[in-house]
């Protein structure tokens, strides 16, 4: 049975924004990757974005970017995405105003302006999501999560079994739900706190780095 760990990035992996990923956190997850477990980056980053991120280079066997819009394997160059064209004539309209930020196949504002967004989607009648990532929202389509990207993810890379996952906010609930080892960082959301078998008593990469050797401890 294959072990696999799922990170979220931002205020889990690093401190968000441009924070890297520090070299005794890098060093815990190669350790862990090379004990055989799969790893895969669970992010709302898109890949344009992560290929220019060194600090990740040669962690990741897959990379659900989008929170689950697509997903790219870095080993091979595999890149799937799970948009239709309707979806993409919405992302392109809504490009076009001055406070969305672009990526591949959507678009990500603050939320002051959802009311906005709304009403442009609405027009265009598409099935669409809002989800709050501390006070960002991304734009997806209905049924589309981490969750979902992470099951995609496995199956181009062939493997199945125990799902452990890490994360700290609204985006990272359905991640969560699919994981067997639910785990937070300590600055995660009241609400993921709930509902996860371990809160790490550290923040950010340093949580990571507590919840590793949680895992690395016990017999699955």
């Amino acid at each position: 049975m294959s072990k696999i760990l799922v990170i979220d990035l931002d205020e889990t992996l690093t401190r968000g924004g441009e924070d890297r990923v520090k070299p005794h956190v890098r060093e815990a997850l190669f350790s862990l990757k090379k004990s055989g477990w799969t790893l895969i980056l669970a992010t709302g980053r898109d890949r344009r974005y992560l290929m220019r991120r060194d600090d990740i280079e040669g962690i990741f066997d897959a990379w659900v970017t989008e929170s689950g819009i697509s997903v790219y394997l870095p080993e091979s160059g595999i890149y799937e995405y799970f948009v239709d064209e309707s979806w993409r004539m919405l992302v392109k309209k809504l490009r076009a105003l001055p406070f969305v930020e672009e990526k591949e196949n959507t678009v990500a504002f603050k939320s002051e302006y959802l009311d906005v967004i709304e009403a442009e989607v609405s027009k265009l009648g598409i099935r669409a999501v809002f989800r709050d990532n501390k006070g960002t929202i991304l734009l997806l389509p209905e049924g589309v999560n981490k969750a979902f990207g992470v099951r995609e993810a496995m199956k181009l890379l062939k493997v199945d079994g125990f799902i452990a996952a890490i994360g700290d906010s609204e985006v990272d609930l359905e991640l969560l739900e699919l994981a067997d080892f639910k785990a937070v960082v300590a600055n995660a959301d009241p609400s993921l706190m709930e509902k996860a078998d371990y809160v790490a008593e550290r923040e950010d990469g340093d949580g990571v780095v507590e919840i590793i050797r949680v895992l690395s401890s016990r017999v699955y």
